[in-house]
């Protein structure tokens, strides 16, 4: 695992193989670890790099709120300083929401973009209700509690 100072954040990843940039954005309580089975296969042809989303895994928590727009512009640091100038992103659930921002703000910057169980289609109210009710709960009483409930 590699790490960079960005902001006020230690962020880590773990990187591979070279070619084109490929970033992996793992989902909700995830780490880069979800894609450990992918990265050896996709590093034949690519420079695979899988982050820790903030808060998760190795990446450290600031306080304040998380939203996918600050973490679209980390994701952003993270790639100058990793000195990749465009990329394929690969975004699962909470990682295809980020990848669809990091698109929609850094455009110039994308070779392509894939999601994997997520949606370009808002939430639904109930979907929202159920997402907040996670996150209280996380917040209340740590991670464990969700994963248990998985």
């Amino acid at each position: 695992m590699k790490t960079i100072r960005v902001a006020e954040r230690t962020i880590a990843y773990r990187e591979e193989g070279s070619g084109p940039a490929l970033l992996l954005l793992h989902g909700f309580c995830g780490s880069h670890a979800y894609w450990d089975k992918v990265v050896p296969e996709l590093a034949k042809e690519y420079r695979v790099l899988a982050t820790d989303l903030p808060g998760h895994g190795g990446t450290s928590h600031v306080e304040g709120a998380e939203t996918i727009d600050a973490m679209a512009d980390e994701v952003k640091l993270l790639l100058d300083q990793a000195g990749v100038d465009k990329v394929i992103l690969l975004g699962h659930s909470l990682g295809g929401y980020l990848a669809l921002s990091i698109a929609q703000r850094y455009e110039d910057r994308l070779l392509g973009f894939g999601l994997i169980h997520s949606t370009a289609y808002p939430d639904s109210p109930e979907a929202k209700k159920g997402r907040d009710a996670n996150v209280e709960k996380v917040g209340q009483q740590g991670i464990a509690v969700l994963i248990d409930g998985l």
